[in-house]
Order: structure tokens, then C-alpha cells, then sequence
């Protein structure tokens, strides 16, 4: 499990989730471009929510290091998402 770190707030979710927006939004960055995000995310209570990042060139994303959660969220459709997303982005230039 992984910390996505935001500004002041951080959402936890799984480690290949995590990875896949930080890519997405270095490939964003690198295009000059911004998009929004739904992650699904488990709360502090252990329950899978979603949490929505908009992820922008001025914008710092941090992933941090978390102990692994039981209760992961289902994260597969979102990642192949992302990927896509990413390489999109990336070829598009």
C-alpha cells in the first residue's frame, strides 16, 4: 500500500495504483497538460472510497511508502485506465 501525498491531504491505496498516477502525471506534466483523476482509495476506517485528484504541472504528487491494508480497494480497471491515459499522452507529443 502507498500514501498518495497532495497538498496537505494524503488518500491510500494500492502500490501499483499509486505508481500509475504518479506516472500520469509526470507524462502531464511533460505535455504541458492537466486531468483528473477518480482513485479508488480506502479511508482511515478501513472502507474503499474513491478520490478524485486533478493532477497539473504545478502540482506536486508524492508517493510514500504505507503498511499493506487487508481491505485493498480493487484497483485493476483503474490502473489499465491510467496506463492507457499515459501513453496517450505520451505519443500524442
Amino acid at each position: 500500500m502507498k500514501h498518495i501525498i497532495y497538498g496537505l491531504a494524503s488518500v491510500l491505496t494500492t502500490d501499483d495504483a499509486a505508481y500509475a498516477v504518479l506516472d500520469y502525471a509526470a507524462a502531464l506534466a511533460q505535455a504541458g497538460l492537466a486531468d483528473t483523476v477518480h482513485v479508488p482509495t480506502v479511508d482511515r476506517w478501513g472502507m474503499n472510497t474513491t478520490s478524485s485528484l486533478l493532477l497539473a504541472p504545478a502540482i506536486g504528487v508524492l508517493v510514500q511508502g504505507a503498511p499493506d491494508d487487508e481491505l485493498q480497494p480493487d484497483t485493476a480497471g483503474f490502473i489499465t485506465e491510467l496506463r492507457w491515459r499515459t501513453r496517450a499522452v505520451q505519443t500524442a507529443g
